[in-house]
């Protein structure tokens, strides 16, 4: 069978070869090949092309094997083709043809490198500090084979009055490495619209934004002036260019956000009741107007009970093409929970935008794409469960929307795995057109399990919910389940011949309670997926869902060899819980355990282990203490390496 395999491999690739060798390979003057690479992805855009169809393969250079490439999403307006090409090596040469009828475009990319040469040192305490001791970072640049090192030995507490603490602009080609930092009246960190080329590396965030004084008649959390609370971030990314975020932990915001329904706590109002009011508060990373280049990986970007973000990742100006991360973005491996409304906001251009590998739990939706001005964007790999804002109130993990007006843009849900106790994939609206919720997707492979009775409410129950009935949407080979019906099937409701091929039941997840979202071999539906080039890892028999059957349960995943038995544990009374973290070859020995201030007073944590040793176990004792609080006792625990990669476990009590 291996053998049979092979030949097919290799005549398809002979076939392939001829197609190049008789195709004419021309580059015409109206014709023009674009391309934007990133760490591990490469955006690519194909303008003026004659013939009705494109097919792309690209390969590492000198490498005899070319790989097929999702096909690309058509612009009939611009007549453009675009699309990603995606789980790509970083600091590597590709070739890339795109055969356009009869002819054949060729060029070459070269992945970003993780690795930054540096030319110089700067010491962050010996900058020149402002009158209101905040610091201001202008005309430093460094070039692509020299970077200016950033060295932040010390941690920089602001205290002053300064809504910026850190402002770099009219800066390249900067790295901070292991920065710490306090303070800042709106912000931690804001780059500025003459900043690009900056990385923050293993960074730790916190106690920025404005201090709550009171409330608003709706809600809404007013600082000492009486001026509402909003978008305060860690990091604020303003019309910048190339910013990395990587390996950071972002945490204890000094501002709050209020639910969409709730009760006032502070001010003249404190006990009145309100509804509908959308959420306002801070966030951990804060975009507006990126001008491309922005990768947001391997952080953990985490609120908590007391002082939930608004959305862990929000963006600007949703309703217009540069609005959101805007275009030839990367943002995944993160840990994003505890918010008050959605995970993260793709809203806006989401023009080759890429969210894969990520976790995000503790939100009221998960994942925003309403609405979607161009497209094509790529969510992939990711787990979406355990939902709720602060009161235990859900949404949809997925929510669309844009109507005849906003909805330009297609987007691509692969290989995700939704476990959600509100609505699944839906359109929910955005604007003001009479079919406000219209969206335009393409579904393949993801597992889509619902926790309530699809009788509840519209949208609410449902695996896919798209109330216009849209065929231009595309939904395929999902596995949908529903666990408060007797057969276990999920529920769509779509355009007639949605999910002619799908998987229906209910997962057999090792154990979805502890968070280990692998199939167990019982699991009737392992390699009934579809293959998407490019995007599924099992060239043969894909298996639907975030994680590939045989794969790590490690979650979010990220490039670390460790697994934990568990990833999710729930503490009733003073009853010990135990996880235990399978170390493999591991060059970091040195660890720490990070929570949530308010995690401190009520959770008690020991370890077997002061440093990591290769090839041994980490066990993670977890109590909690008797101490009552005037909040649901819940948050996210992190192992954290000492090179900025963590595990994060999430600790639940019940909810009374």
């Amino acid at each position: 069978m291996q053998s049979e395999r092979n030949n097919l491999t290799m005549n398809k690739h002979i076939s392939y070869l001829i197609c190049l060798f008789l195709s004419t390979i021309v580059l015409s003057a109206r014709s023009s090949l674009r391309l934007i690479p990133a760490f591990e992805t490469c955006s690519y855009y194909l303008s003026d092309i004659g013939g009705d169809s494109v097919i792309i393969h690209y390969r590492q250079k000198n490498n005899i094997a070319w790989q097929e490439a999702y096909p690309p999403f058509y612009d009939s307006v611009k007549n453009e083709y675009r699309g990603s090409l995606v789980r790509l090596t970083p600091a590597c040469t590709y070739e890339i043809n795109c055969i356009c009828g009869k002819d054949t475009i060729s060029s070459e990319f070269t992945t970003w490198s993780d690795y930054t040469p540096i030319a110089r040192h700067i010491k962050l305490s010996s900058v020149k500090k402002q009158s209101d001791g905040h610091i201001l970072l202008s005309g430093i640049h460094g070039s692509e084979s020299g970077w200016i090192a950033i060295d932040c030995k010390h941690p920089f507490n602001y205290t002053g009055e300064a809504d910026v603490a850190l402002f770099i602009d009219d800066c390249s080609y900067l790295i901070f490495n292991n920065l710490v930092i306090t303070g800042g009246q709106r912000h931690a960190i804001k780059t500025g619209k003459h900043a690009e080329n900056i990385r923050f590396v293993n960074c730790d965030i916190s106690h920025w934004g404005r201090i709550p004084a009171t409330q608003d008649s709706v809600g809404h959390y007013l600082d000492s002036l009486g001026q509402p609370i909003n978008n305060d971030a860690g990091i604020c990314i303003y019309k910048s260019r190339n910013i990395v975020i990587e390996r950071s932990y972002i945490h204890d915001s000094n501002g709050k956000t209020n639910t969409w329904n709730g009760t006032i706590e502070l001010g003249e109002f404190a006990g009145r009741e309100y509804t509908f009011s959308h959420p306002q508060g801070p966030n951990a990373i804060y975009v507006m107007q990126a001008r491309g280049g922005i990768v947001i990986r391997h952080n953990d970007l985490v609120g908590s009970q007391l002082h939930r973000y608004n959305d862990p990742i929000e963006a600007w100006q949703n309703r217009d093409i540069d609005g959101g991360i805007a275009c030839d973005a990367d943002v995944y491996g993160n840990m994003i929970a505890f918010g008050q409304d959605d995970g993260i906001e793709l809203d806006g251009g989401q023009c080759n935008v890429r969210l894969f590998d990520n976790r995000i739990e503790q939100v009221y939706c998960g994942i925003s794409t309403a609405p979607n001005r161009k497209g094509p964007s790529y969510i992939f790999n990711n787990l979406l469960w355990n939902m709720s804002n602060s009161l235990g109130n859900t949404g949809n993990a997925v929510k669309n929307g844009g109507g005849d007006t906003f909805t330009q843009g297609r987007q691509y849900l692969f290989h995700n795995t939704i476990v959600h106790t509100g609505g699944g994939i839906a359109g929910v609206g955005y604007g003001k057109d009479s079919n406000r919720e219209l969206f335009i997707a393409t579904l393949r492979n993801n597992i889509i399990l619902s926790l309530r009775s699809d009788k509840s409410s519209e949208r609410k129950g449902f695996c896919i919910y798209d109330p216009h009935l849209n065929s231009a949407c595309d939904f395929d080979y999902d596995y949908l389940g529903n666990i408060c019906n007797r057969s276990s099937r999920g529920t769509i409701h779509a355009y007639e011949g949605a999910e002619q091929h799908a998987m229906y039941g209910r997962p057999a997840f090792n154990n979805m309670q502890q968070a280990v979202f692998t199939l167990d071999q019982r699991d009737k539906n392992i390699g009934k997926g579809v293959y998407l080039p490019g995007f599924s890892s099992n060239t043969n028999h894909p298996t639907a869902g975030a994680f590939e059957y045989g794969a790590s349960s490690l979650t979010p995943q990220r490039p670390v060899d460790w697994e934990a038995d568990k990833y999710c544990v729930t503490l009733i009374d003073e009853q010990e819980q135990h996880v235990k973290i399978s170390i493999g070859k591991i060059a970091c020995k040195q660890y720490t355990i990070r929570m949530a201030e308010d995690m401190q007073p009520w959770l008690v944590i020991k370890t077997n282990a002061r440093k990591l040793k290769a090839n041994s176990e980490l066990i993670i004792t977890f109590q909690k203490k008797k101490t009552k609080t005037p909040y649901h006792q819940t948050g996210i625990v992190f192992v954290r390496l000492s090179n900025g990669y963590s595990l994060p476990i999430t600790v639940n009590t019940p909810m009374l």
